[in-house]
């Protein structure tokens, strides 16, 4: 009889174990469940209402990261991750809100594409940043997004840009999550450069939606996760990579 609980309950702790019932130390290969998390229900559907919606202004001058160009310069638009047209330059100091990571920081951004066909090369600083876009804190949660959810070599969702991708019909510089942003950006200088008008100043201001983030945060009311991007309480353990 003994021998027999004995096996019953070795089986039970080994389903549970593979489900992620109990931590085995095999939490990391776990599927991620499609339901919200308790922890931070609110703070997760308020990150999934942000996630709709992009906006940014910025503030530049000549500096070493840009040289004697004009660093604020361009009209860029797209439409989706796969109509694009026209490019844009800036290399200055930003406020914005990017879904949900947003702060204040310095920047250099060239962007520029023609239909599926673009080049992203955007660094950000993290001077002033939130949760989502500190590397630090917010390192599980997006090691999860580069691992657990990518698509097609693809990370899930992106909100820290610290390096440059290469142009690409099928990249998604925002993270797969992302692919249905549409959002325009112009960079103006103030002045007219290369003359004796030319302050070395300039301005950029972005804006855009991605109406491919509207049902996850509709379906989060309802409690399904359905980009599997709620801030769970394993993802509060900075350096866990799952």
């Amino acid at each position: 009889m003994k021998k027999v609980i004995s096996c019953v309950a070795a089986g039970m702790f080994s389903v549970l174990c593979a489900s992620g019932g109990v931590n085995s130390g095999r939490h990391e290969t776990a599927a991620v469940s499609d339901f919200t998390p308790r922890f931070h229900w609110f703070q997760n559907r308020v990150s999934d209402f942000c996630d709709i919606f992009h906006m940014g202004v910025g503030l530049t001058h000549e500096s070493p990261a840009t040289g004697p160009w004009t660093p604020s310069f361009g009209l860029h638009a797209q439409v989706t991750d796969y109509g694009h047209l026209g490019g844009v330059v800036f290399g200055g100091g930003t406020a914005e809100m990017e879904g949900r990571g947003f702060g204040a920081y310095s920047e250099v951004r060239k962007i520029a594409g023609f239909g599926p066909w673009k080049m992203w090369n955007v660094v950000q600083g993290t001077e002033a940043v939130s949760f989502y876009k500190d590397p630090k804190q917010s390192r599980a949660w997006q090691s999860r997004m580069d691992f657990s959810e990518t698509f097609n070599g693809d990370p899930a969702h992106v909100v820290i840009h610290n390096d440059a991708s290469s142009a690409s019909w099928n990249n998604h510089p925002r993270g797969w999550h992302n692919f249905a942003y549409t959002g325009a950006e112009i960079a103006i200088p103030l002045g007219i450069p290369y003359t004796p008008l030319d302050t070395h100043w300039g301005i950029d201001c972005r804006l855009g939606v991605d109406t491919s983030q509207v049902a996850d945060f509709i379906l989060g009311i309802f409690g399904v996760d359905f980009w599997h991007d709620d801030l769970r309480a394993e993802d509060m353990q900075s350096g866990v990579r799952r």
